[in-house]
């Protein structure tokens, strides 16, 4: 079948009711996007295709349980690749290319390169370190937010839970971070953005 156009909620009613070519075509449509999520984290092609495929395979076993939101199933299946990457040691590359993202300005000579890039590792490690002491919810909710700037309205649809509740997950990682961080300038706002201005709401 040709479901390009179909969307993903009429798509998955089909899937559910035994219409394996519906199952397919949303496959094909959120593959590569889970695959790149998985891929951030992961760093290796044969793992992320793991967790690509227990994905799906986890959105079929729970078809029952799964949501749409605002008529796609994709925010329903990448809060499901983070619960099966967020336990990795690997999974804080992830967090690591946004600190990458930090303007640094050309400098006058290779040392000060050196200490720029040594000192960009050291506080990629703290930011790393604080997000590990966060709550498996938590992590969930800035990954989400932060990382992949999906509104709180759909991350509490995702998740099923009130968007307060999200509010209050996200605050208080937030505020956790500035605890661990300690006088750190590292901020994480939203995806690929980071500022000196501490971690803040």
């Amino acid at each position: 079948m040709n479901g390009d156009a179909v969307p993903d909620a009429s798509l998955w009613l089909e899937a559910v009711a035994g219409t394996e070519s519906a199952f397919a075509v949303l496959f094909d449509r959120h593959r590569a996007r889970i695959f790149r999520k998985a891929y951030s984290r992961l760093r290796n092609v044969h793992d992320a295709e793991d967790v690509v495929a227990m994905v799906f395979l986890e959105a079929w076993r729970s078809r029952e349980k799964v949501r749409i939101v605002d008529g796609s199933l994709l925010p329903w299946l990448l809060s499901v690749t983070t619960y099966l990457t967020l336990n990795s040691d690997r999974a804080a590359r992830r967090y690591r290319r946004l600190l990458a993202k930090l303007p640094i300005a050309p400098p006058a000579d290779p040392v000060p390169d050196v200490d720029n890039r040594l000192d960009l590792q050291e506080r990629a490690n703290m930011l790393t370190q604080a997000l590990r002491r966060l709550s498996a919810v938590e992590r969930t909710v800035v990954d989400l937010c932060l990382v992949e700037e999906l509104s709180m309205a759909t991350v509490a649809g995702v998740l099923d839970v009130p968007i307060g509740t999200v509010k209050s997950r996200l605050n208080g990682a937030r505020r956790k971070l500035r605890t661990y961080l300690g006088e750190s300038d590292i901020t994480v706002r939203r995806a690929g953005e980071l500022s000196s201005e501490g971690i803040s709401g």
